[in-house]
């Protein structure tokens, strides 16, 4: 019986389409047409193991997942419905490696080896659109995402040391097919999606699709509605050109809350404490709003110029608005006995522009009597957003222990309001806008304003894939980037225009992998990263000058081996991260700033991605982290963790059985595991050897938890399968997130079940 690899050995196949052992993704797009094309192609059942092609349909070299000298994890199309993965947090989630935090319920950041990710890719094009403003996308639009971990500087430009996130979307197929998914669950959780490809003439095939998600939280009153519409075409100009062009649009209206306090350290230095509350408890206010639609137009436009060489050129614009309306409870912790906080009442409105656009040449030439590999490209991005908020803080007041929703107060961010009275006190308040010093006893006023900013980078880069003898390959490229900012207040008075640029900034990577045999290889890379950031308001840097961005570098060690007729790959490594040039706000001076900081990650990780067996696939990895600070001038902090929230040990592992004949065929059955060792948020006492602890201690602990998932699944024939998954099996009370004593503790979600009808049409 012959089997098509392409869906359940794609950790190893779609890895064909990542460039050249990159630290990032240059180019995925085309690559992703001609998969789908060779998947349609293939359907007969053929053995399709693309990560040893090379040339495909459009002439470009592609390097498999195994000879890339870096950490990449893949969650391709298989995987995201197996699990249910609806949405970029969902996917993280389930990545090893991957921590994910943040003290909004719709804001998380992702981070990976102690630092957020902060570069983000669409099709290989660096993009600033899924940062700033930007909600966490929903899957939906998405074939696959292709996760690397460690500095992502070369194809990217400007970022964090922490890695980058490719989400490749979904493209045209060469032959008709329509899907459609009905699913529902706990909490009333209703999703559904249609998707349809077809060929409409010779040469030209057009893709689009339709979700609706509905959904209770499983915190009161919250709730969720998402719509996204996507429709993209291919043209097929030539035996040699391919042009692309399509257009996504994402409505979302979530209900915001920023999580639980804790409990305030004890005046004898001891820690803080996580609240024992039900998971239910929601701090927000049942008028609590959030509504952000965005559009995206992408287009590419790929021609081989030879058998050897492609040229390729991709755009994307975006434009998003956002509103956001709620309450929320402040950074003050509580007690035991005493769980009254303050609220803030909160109205922003966003508009945020971004474009993007990449053009790469890509292709081989022989030497050494061998074929080697060089990439030469230059990419742009934009982005501008102009934001207006208002901000009415502790007008109200909530026990956390009885939570009662307060009233929506008028909001403006436009303009100034008069005084209002604190809920519950009855104040009768001045009928004016003009500040008063001090304030009326138990009356409030909102603060205002706007402003515009705008972030422009654009950036060359270069990279060679050298094989001088066989079993040998040598990686080396190196980009020079340009980027500046600019900034205006606009409210509540016109401001100046500031700003800073970095010119000329140079980002090596090199990179080095020795075939031990055909199938198993050692590797070592070097990569390095760059920030910006500005000098605090108010602020000067002691010594004078400028700012330095904050400076990263990786050395990473590992080995990759490919099992099962490259159907399995098993990978590990090994890394070290600095970052230098830390800023630090010294508390005794408020003229001046201190770039002092230094700061290291350490770790080691183990993947394994494939098929154990026909039918038996598996996911996961192990990952161990430990990060630290070497130099600050908070003297309590040397030593400790930088980012205590990322577990040092965790494991995150899915694997699926499907049946390949018998009795159970068209019967599937998997389960996932995730377990993460103990961890913290928040900051230590300070003590004064005079007077003892000067303040309390915000640390609060999250002890080792483990998390169980099961699906089951049955496909009727080739067109209907109905699929069942069961989160958090065993009802694990536990945070998802911690921070500190303040606010931003999120419980984990409690047992869920959902069911799920898919239908296929060819």
């Amino acid at each position: 019986m012959k089997i098509s690899l392409f869906n359940s050995v794609s950790a190893v196949g779609a890895a064909a389409f990542i460039i050249a052992a990159t630290p990032a993704f240059a180019d995925t797009s085309a690559d992703a047409a001609a998969a789908d094309a060779a998947q349609e192609r293939n359907s007969d059942g053929d053995i399709v193991v693309l990560g040893k092609s090379y040339g495909l349909d459009i002439g470009k070299t592609v390097t498999p997942l195994k000879d890339i000298p870096n950490t990449v994890t893949l969650v391709d199309r298989e995987q995201i419905e197996a699990q249910n993965l609806f949405t970029l947090e969902d996917a993280l989630t389930a990545t090893p490696g991957i921590t994910v935090t943040g003290v909004g319920s719709e804001g998380a950041s992702f981070m990976s080896r102690g630092f957020a990710i902060s570069n983000y890719l669409v099709d290989g094009t660096p993009t600033f659109a899924y940062g700033g403003s930007a909600v966490i996308p929903d899957l939906f639009f998405f074939e696959r995402l292709e996760v690397l971990r460690g500095p992502a500087g070369l194809f990217s430009g400007s970022g964090n040391p922490a890695g980058s996130i490719n989400m490749v979307r979904k493209r045209p197929l060469d032959e008709f097919k329509a899907q459609a998914s009905a699913g529902y669950g706990s909490y009333q959780n209703f999703r559904g999606e249609v998707d349809i490809s077809t060929p409409i003439a010779k040469g030209v095939t057009i893709r689009a699709g339709a979700m609706i998600h509905d959904q209770d939280q499983f915190y009161d009153i919250a709730h969720r509605n998402r719509l996204d519409i996507y429709g993209t075409a291919k043209f097929d100009i030539g035996s040699r050109t391919t042009f692309s062009v399509g257009v996504t649009y994402d409505r979302f209206k979530p209900a915001i809350q920023t999580g639980l306090p804790g409990i305030i350290g004890g005046a004898d230095g001891s820690d803080g404490q996580l609240l024992d509350v039900p998971r239910s408890t929601y701090l927000g206010a049942d008028w609590n709003r959030f509504r952000s639609e965005t559009l995206s137009i992408f287009a590419d436009l790929t021609h081989q110029i030879s058998d050897r060489w492609t040229l390729r050129a991709s755009g994307l614009y975006t434009d998003l608005e956002r509103f956001d309306v709620y309450s929320y409870i402040g950074s003050q912790p509580v007690t035991a006995t005493n769980g009254v906080t303050n609220h803030i009442a909160y109205r922003g409105d966003t508009f945020e522009k971004t474009h993007s656009f990449d053009f790469n040449a890509i292709g081989s030439f022989p030497a050494f009597g061998r074929d080697q590999m060089l990439i030469l490209g230059m990419d742009y991005q934009e982005s501008r957003s102009t934001g207006y908020f208002t901000r009415l803080s502790n007008y109200a007041k909530i026990d956390v222990y009885n939570p009662v929703s307060p009233m929506e107060p008028l909001l403006d961010p436009y303009g100034p309001l008069p005084y209002v009275a604190v809920q519950g006190t009855n104040a009768i308040c001045p009928n004016t806008t003009t500040t008063i010093t001090p304030a009326p006893t138990n009356c409030v006023k909102q603060v205002y304003g706007g402003s515009t900013s705008a972030i422009t980078q654009y950036g060359m880069y270069g990279q060679m894939r050298l094989s001088p003898a066989e079993g040998f390959t040598l990686v080396g490229g190196g980009r020079l980037t340009w980027w500046d900012t600019e900034t205006q207040t606009l409210l509540p008075t016109l401001g100046l225009k500031g700003g800073y640029s970095i010119n000329n900034r140079f980002t090596p990577y090199a990179g080095l992998v020795w075939d031990v045999t055909s199938d198993w290889n050692v590797y070592a890379s070097y990569a390095d990263s760059f920030t910006p950031q500005a000098t605090p308001a108010g602020r000067t840097l002691v010594g004078g000058g400028d700012v330095k961005p904050l400076l990263g570098s990786q050395y990473e060690g590992g080995t990759k081996l490919s099992l099962m007729n490259d159907r399995l790959l098993l990978s590990a490594a090994v890394y070290q991260i600095e970052q230098t040039n830390r800023l630090f706000n010294d508390p005794d001076n408020q003229d001046i700033v201190l770039q002092i900081g230094k700061v290291r990650a350490r770790g080691f990780e183990a993947e394994a991605a494939g098929e154990i067996l026909p039918g038996w696939r598996i996911n996961g990895g192990y990952s161990y982290t430990k990060t630290r600070y070497l130099e600050d001038a908070t003297a309590e902090l040397n030593g400790l963790p930088l980012v205590p929230i990322i577990p040092r040990h965790s494991v995150k592992v899915f694997t699926n059985y499907k049946a390949q004949g018998g009795l159970l065929e068209g019967f599937s059955a998997g389960g996932g595991l995730t377990w993460f060792s103990s961890t913290f948020g928040g900051n230590p006492p300070i003590r004064n050897v005079t007077t003892g602890v000067v303040s309390r201690s915000t640390i609060v602990r999250q002890s080792a938890y483990a998390v169980v998932d099961l699906r089951a699944a049955y496909e009727f024939n080739e067109n209907v399968a109905f699929s069942v998954n069961v989160n958090n099996l065993l009802d694990r009370n536990y945070y998802a997130r911690i921070a500190a004593t303040g606010r931003g503790n999120f419980y984990g979600s409690p047992r869920t079940v959902f069911a799920t009808l898919r239908l296929t049409y060819r």
